[in-house]
């Protein structure tokens, strides 16, 4: 099935959960991400068990220092 990964189309297994798809693009180890789905915020708590839909726009914001 089709998703959306901050804007670009990812193929992914059906039933995937969020988790799986963040291990897969290497965003699962990062810190200081956050993760929105269908631009709802998912705490990292949820992301086991937060299994995605043909076509959800995933957005994954990486925070950074500076001022």
């Amino acid at each position: 099935m089709q998703i959306i990964l901050n804007e670009s189309g990812v193929e992914v297994s059906p039933q995937s959960s969020l988790q799986s798809v963040l291990e897969k693009t290497d965003h699962a180890s990062q810190k200081g991400i956050a993760v929105a789905v269908n631009n709802k915020v998912v705490p990292r708590a949820q992301w086991e068990s937060c299994v995605l839909q043909e076509n959800d726009k995933v957005l994954v914001i990486t925070a950074t220092k500076g001022g």
